[in-house]
């Protein structure tokens, strides 16, 4: 029980160590990428409040419009007049969505990846003393592991940053080409060459069982 236990200790430990390093690498991921979408929301985050001083020079104009034709004018109408001449361009909604969409995303993954190493923690916590309940506690643990999916977890990780980063680029093409369209098709086509890559990667497994790229979505297309 006592060489039993202690190969089972071993094993655990290095699983653990090498989940640890993953949401750890995650994790320094997930801040400066929240960092780098944070700075575009505050920008962007702009896009929907009206300009007032586009406004007001527009107003002023339909003011003296009326006044050159006589007519009278109002508060009322002035305000409703405002409120007409500002409407939400349906691109600025679209590129806040995807921003703020990743970053919640990506705030998010960074949730779980905290969540997931106080569960590690709390798998190699205070083993019995005894070499044989420490073998059952830890099948116990072990079994309860697996029937509540961390691993499965641990593999969406990943992936939920990976989305992340797709809303990021996708509200990323749509602001460029609010801006210029020269420099939007340049970013698409590095964008588009980059997903290409993506897929690739992901699907060749799929084909090829001697093919190196699993990577976590890799591994679902293949149990797919």
């Amino acid at each position: 029980w006592l060489s039993y236990a202690h190969h089972m200790r071993e094993y655990d430990e290095a699983m653990v160590r090498a989940w640890k390093e993953e949401v750890d690498t995650l994790l320094v991921f997930a801040g400066l990428f929240s960092g780098i979408v944070t700075a575009f929301n505050i920008e962007a985050y702009r896009l929907l409040q009206a300009d007032s001083s586009q406004i007001s020079i527009q107003l002023l104009q339909l003011i003296s419009q009326q006044l050159a034709q006589g007519s009278n004018v109002t508060s009322t109408t002035s305000m409703q007049t405002a409120q007409t001449i500002f409407k939400l361009p349906t691109q600025s909604i679209r590129i806040n969505a995807s921003w703020f969409s990743s970053l919640i995303c990506a705030l998010f993954s960074a949730l779980m990846c905290i969540m997931v190493k106080q569960w590690l923690r709390e798998y190699l916590s205070m083993p019995p003393p005894s070499p044989r309940h420490n073998v059952r506690f830890r099948q116990h643990r072990y079994d309860g592991l697996v029937a509540w999916g961390v691993p499965e977890i641990m593999a969406v990780l990943p992936i939920l940053l990976e989305f992340s980063l797709l809303l990021f680029l996708v509200g990323l093409i749509d602001f460029l080409f609010q801006l210029q369209c020269t420099v939007a098709a340049i970013a698409t086509c590095l964008v588009a060459l980059a997903l290409l890559f993506y897929v690739v990667t992901t699907i060749a497994p799929v084909f090829s069982m001697h093919c190196p790229y699993k990577s976590p979505q890799a591994w679902m297309l293949v149990r797919l």
